[in-house]
Formats: C-alpha cells, structure tokens, sequence
C-alpha cells in the first residue's frame, strides 16, 4: 500500500483507477447470542472444556474499553496483549504501519493502576461495539450478572479502525453520519494482528464483524484475498460477519433470458438522501445496458457502459446527476503454475464484470 497526499493524485474515478484499486468502505455488523451458536455446550462438555487458552483473538472494529473487569485476569492485570488506535497520531507507531498508535500489555497495565488511566493509554471506544463483540468472545466470568464470553481464558487484540476519509465517502456517495471504515485500513490491521500473534508464540483468531455492499461477492477483493490468504495458513482462523440487510430490501438479482431481456427494479431513496452509489454485476461475456427513469417521468437513454468510459446526465426537473462508470472485478484464487494452467477457463468463466452506476444529487 502507498499513501499520497490527495493534490498529488488523479480525480477519482473508474476512467483513471481499475475498481479493486479503490478502497471499499465496510459498515458495522451484529453477533448472535452465545447459546444459539452452541458455545455454552463446547465449554462445559466433560471432555473438552475448551475456554480459549493460549489462543489470541483479535478484533478489527470500534476499539475496547481496556480498563472493564470482563477483560482482566484474577490478580486484576489486563489480558490485552495489544491495542492500535488508528485515531491517535501522539503514540508509539506499529512496526512497518505509519499512523495510529500501538499500546502494549505492559502500558495498558500501567495505566490500569493508574487514578487517571486514560493518561497513559488514551484509547477509546466510544461506540461500544468493540467491547461488545469482544466481551462477547472472550469474556472473563462474572457471576453477578452471570456472564461468561465464548473464550474466557484467551489472550485479546484490538484495532480500532479510523473513520473513512472524507473523499471516500463523496466517491460512494456515504453520508457523513453514516460510520463506515476503509478497506485499506482493515487490511492493515489484519498485517497487526498477525504481527502481534506472531510476537506472542500464538495461534491468532480474527473476527472481522464489518461488512459491505460493494464488490461481487465472490472473493476478488483485496481484503477478501487476504483473509483467505490468512486463513489458509497453519494457526489462523478467520471469522467474518454474514450480513444483517436481508430484509432490508437493498438487493436485487435478475436473470436474462432468449425470451427476457429487459427487467425493471424501483428505487426507493430515502428523505434527506443526497447521494448513493449502486453496483450490478454479470458474468463475462454477457453485456448490459442500463436506463434510469426519474420519479417525474424524464429518462436517462439506455447505456450501454464501457470500459474506461464514464459521463454525467443530469435530470432536469430532479436536478439529479446520474454518473454510469464500469470497472471489471476477478475472482482471483491463488494456486501453483501447474494448476493455473488446469483451470484457466474454469478462471475465465468466474471473471466478473461490474457494471457501476453512481447517482449523485446536484
């Protein structure tokens, strides 16, 4: 990854950037309760008794209340191995990551016994998701309010994501309330946990409870292809979140026939909503053309989008600009030279192509 000051580079578009080479932006998710998913059953089973010691597990999310007793051994230390705050540009930085500060165990313990702890160790987690999903995992046992997380015993990791940028957001067309955080960002904390692991002696869990609508969903993206990568790979496993939009309505999927070739889909934009950007992909080599029709009736002709190419049409009466651009995404798997060569067309067939529609209020 390279980092370069915004003057310095091209507008942002698909016409000067290939689409996985801009960061997607991922939005918060949700855990289900721990006796659903049958935790309680594997930590009491006679045989097993399985709490998560010597096992580190790391969270990419909102950050961690570092000083709640759900998070400390018996004697009162901490069991957070680490903290990154990518918000916090005053402390130590992370080996080979530029920005953010990285806390250790031995500062966060300092700051524990400290009248004034935020002093010594600033991190922050102000919306209580990353405390949440981590109490939830790894937990230490509270007999008053009878709790105990998935993995009592385990070593904790944290990064806290920094907002999205603002450029970011004015490109995918992301309100400025809306908490969302870039994919880049997440990629590096990923190469932190790693690193942190890797420093402990530690088998290392990731959970990853952020998700997005962008992308084809078929493993092509950047932080997609890492995690597989880390998950295949011995001592590491990757949990992600699975989506909490299903009755949301924010997705549609048709299918073209001989007999169907054109289908139609309503778009309900929200009071107050300036900008959203929309993706349709189809697989290669078919070809769409796409056509919007304003609430007062006026009609974007029908286009057909090609690569590189991308204009504006503006409503009249809505006074809305619509921005068709496409950009091409691949399900790329890594494999040996020999097996490349096997599954070529199986490669060509799972090529994906992104038909990207950006509509943006005037």
């Amino acid at each position: 990854m390279v980092y370069l000051e915004q003057t310095l580079v091209n507008p942002m578009n698909y016409q000067k950037y290939v689409y996985n080479s801009i960061p997607k932006c991922y939005a918060l998710e949700d855990i289900d309760a721990m006796n659903a998913a049958g935790i309680s059953q594997v930590q009491y089973y006679p045989s097993l008794e399985l709490m998560g010691e010597g096992i580190m597990v790391g969270f990419i999310d909102t950050g961690i209340d570092y000083t709640n007793d759900v998070f400390r051994n018996l004697d009162g230390t901490t069991r957070i191995a680490g903290i990154w705050d990518q918000t916090i540009q005053t402390g130590n930085l992370p080996d080979g990551l530029g920005y953010g500060s990285v806390y250790t165990e031995e500062q966060i313990n300092e700051a524990l016994k400290s009248e004034t702890p935020g002093e010594l160790v600033p991190a922050q987690d102000t919306e209580g998701q990353g405390t949440y999903h981590a109490s939830v995992a790894c937990g230490s046992g509270n007999e008053a309010n009878r709790f105990l997380g998935a993995a009592p015993e385990s070593t904790i990791a944290m990064v806290k994501l920094k907002p999205a940028k603002k450029y970011i957001r004015e490109f995918y067309g992301i309100s400025e309330n809306t908490k969302c955080y870039q994919e880049n960002d997440i990629m590096l904390g990923v190469t932190y946990l790693k690193n942190l692991a890797d420093s402990y002696g530690m088998p290392l869990v990731i959970c990853v409870a952020l998700g997005t609508n962008f992308g084809g969903h078929t493993g092509s993206s950047a932080l997609a292809i890492m995690l597989q990568v880390c998950a295949n790979t011995s001592n590491c496993i990757v949990v992600t979140g699975t989506g909490n939009e299903a009755n949301q309505r924010h997705h549609y999927q048709g299918q073209f026939s001989e007999t169907v070739k054109r289908k139609e889909a309503e778009i309900q934009v929200g009071e107050g909503v300036e900008a959203f950007s929309m993706e349709m992909w189809t697989d290669i080599p078919n070809l769409m053309s796409v056509s919007v029709v304003s609430p007062s009736g006026e009609v974007l002709p029908m286009v057909s989008a090609r690569q590189g190419r991308a204009f504006s049409f503006r409503f009249v009466f809505e006074r809305t600009e619509v921005l068709p651009q496409r950009g091409v995404g691949q399900d790329r798997r890594r494999m040996s030279a020999p097996a490349r060569r096997k599954k070529r067309l199986k490669q060509k067939r799972r090529l994906k192509k992104a038909g990207i529609l950006c509509i943006t209020a005037a």
